[in-house]
């Protein structure tokens, strides 16, 4: 049975270069046999998470989004988060479908234990870099228990990475986003191979 990777994130605008960055490392994910899904802000419509654990208070139509989410992450064997880079951090759209995760906390086993995650990020404008974007994401694996895989990218949507239709020009980029699906790809299958 093929190990399942699980791209979460990009942002609120369809289309977006961190969206077309996630997409081309989830087709390094594939060409290593891995079935994968794409789960963005733009196509799970959340409310904001407030903390609580119940799902009663949610509407109908947010309480379906809320355990999509839910059940996506725990079909996966290994998840690839991506977002855009924002104020030198992670957007708000990203960090609240991390925060929904939350909600795995009593399944067995709980978050995402057992399960590989990569990181990548990208960066519009001059503020910095994105490595604050990729620590807070990795701090956020690693609560959740996660097995962080060690390649991680940060990439500049200038005009040297992205066209203005978004599409990626730089080869380097394509493959190191590529590389990090492998690689997530790669480990998930051991660790799906041992974990118990």
């Amino acid at each position: 049975m093929p190990i399942t990777i699980l791209g979460l994130g990009g942002s609120l605008r369809e289309g977006s270069t961190t969206e077309r960055a996630l997409q081309i490392a989830l087709e390094g994910a594939r060409a290593e046999g891995a079935r994968v899904t794409l789960l963005t802000p733009a196509l799970v419509s959340l409310p904001l998470f407030d903390g609580t654990y119940g799902l009663e208070r949610y509407a109908p139509a947010e309480r379906q989004a809320i355990l999509s989410l839910l059940e996506a992450v725990r079909q996966a064997h290994g998840l690839i988060f991506a977002s855009p880079t924002y104020h030198n951090t992670l957007s708000g759209a990203v960090k609240n479908m991390l925060d929904f995760l939350e909600l795995l906390r009593d399944d067995q086993p709980a978050r995402l234990e057992g399960k590989v995650v990569g990181l990548i990020t990208v960066q519009e404008g001059t503020s910095g870099t994105g490595n604050n974007t990729l620590t807070t994401m990795l701090l956020a694996a690693r609560a959740m228990r996660a097995w962080v895989a060690p390649t991680m990218l940060s990439i500049p949507a200038s005009r040297t990475a992205f066209d203005p239709d978004g599409q990626p020009i730089s080869a380097v980029f394509i493959q190191r986003l590529q590389a990090i699906g492998a690689e997530v790809a790669k480990a998930s299958a051991m660790f799906a191979a041992h974990w118990r």
